[in-house]
């Protein structure tokens, strides 16, 4: 798969050639994506997650405050639309399913001592750690390889646009997008002067 760097504005105002930038198929549909990039520095305050919690909550604001963001349409199919979809809540919704197992297993476990309740307390607390696991491992690494992907950059100073690039799209989606840029490109460019002669005096 490819990259290529776009505008922001340009991610916003659906500015794409028809060409779906996950198989390279002609599109029919648009997608709305979130991309958000934290400064690198970021990362070294993963070390609140050890305070349990509380910490994993305060990294999570900490990211969402400081990360630069942009968002917008890119053109797909309707089945690599649908791929994307599922990609990003299939993770999204066994995290959620792991809290709610631990949760059962609680009720259970304060509920009885005898051995049924033992045995569905263990089943439930096993089954959340490993949609828990799964869920982690979908999220992390099976979507960001299914969906694209998009860097943001810091704005230049005195700008306000900012450059997404980006990335795990189809290289038949780059090209369109590159000649796209340079036909933008050239349709803005000065046109050429015509050279001044002098005159016979």
């Amino acid at each position: 798969m490819g990259r290529v760097r776009v505008w922001s504005s340009q991610l916003w105002a659906n500015d794409f050639p028809p060409v779906c930038a996950m198989t390279g198929r002609p599109v029919e549909t648009w997608k709305k994506f979130n991309f958000a990039t934290p400064p690198g520095w970021a990362y070294a305050l993963l070390i609140l997650v050890c305070l349990g919690g509380l910490g994993l909550i305060a990294f999570a604001i900490v990211l969402a405050v400081v990360s630069q963001r942009a968002s917008g349409y890119l053109p797909l199919t309707r089945s690599s639309s649908r791929t994307a979809t599922l990609a990003l809540w299939i993770p999204v919704g066994l995290l959620l399913a792991g809290p709610v197992a631990f949760a059962i297993a609680l009720i259970f476990a304060l509920a009885s001592n005898d051995a049924t309740a033992s045995t569905i307390t263990a089943v439930f607390l096993w089954l959340g750690i490993l949609v828990l696991g799964v869920g982690l491992l979908g999220r992390l690494v099976v979507t960001p390889l299914i969906r694209p992907r998009g860097k943001v950059m810091e704005a230049a100073p005195g700008q306000t646009d900012r450059i997404v690039e980006l990335r795990n799209v189809h290289p038949a989606f780059v090209a369109a997008v590159q000649q796209h840029q340079q036909a933008r490109a050239a349709q803005y460019a000065p046109a050429p002067q015509a050279p001044f002669l002098l005159g016979p005096k």
